[in-house]
């Protein structure tokens, strides 16, 4: 049986600021990890889902066994806020991290990890957010689509499944 599927954060809000010390949240982290024995494949897309629009191009990992690899994606920072809260309700900041391919809830495939913060040179993190940080099993599994070779129905079946 061949089992693709996808697993999100669902939306979660980005804060300005990190709690302590008080920096700009300006980078998401998404981690991947292949402890199998076999070669596996995965897409991260990071898209905001809130004003500004942003659009950032899906990444497409390879991952020879036990490796890992990973995405620094900076974002959005409007320079001109004066906001002093941690979340300002006038410029929203919301994403969600997706990733499809060799993946699954059960952590068997690739596992995955997402966490976010200040970043000085936007590639590591200097500071996190507790309310940025996602395990594996925080994720939520959005669609999959099976195929068994041994049944005669047709492969291109695929199914919608929320947990």
């Amino acid at each position: 049986m061949f089992f693709m599927a996808t697993l999100s954060t669902g939306p979660f809000l980005v804060p300005n600021f990190t709690h302590h010390p008080y920096s700009h949240c300006n980078v998401v982290i998404v981690l991947l990890s292949n402890q199998t024995n076999q070669t596996l494949t995965a897409t991260v897309r990071i898209d905001q889902v809130v004003k500004p629009p942003v659009v950032v191009p899906p990444t497409n990992f390879i991952l020879p066994p036990n490796t890992a690899a990973g995405i620094n994606q900076p974002l959005f920072i409007d320079a001109t806020s004066t906001a002093t809260s941690t979340t300002a309700s006038s410029n929203p900041r919301a994403l969600i991290v997706t990733i499809s391919g060799d993946v699954e809830k059960s952590g068997n495939k690739i596992q995955i990890s997402v966490t976010g913060g200040f970043s000085s040179d936007g590639s590591s993190l200097d500071f996190s957010e507790a309310t940025m940080f996602f395990r594996h099993e925080d994720f939520i599994v959005v669609s999959g689509h099976h195929n068994d070779d041994d049944e005669e129905e047709s492969s291109d079946e695929s199914s919608l499944t929320f947990e």
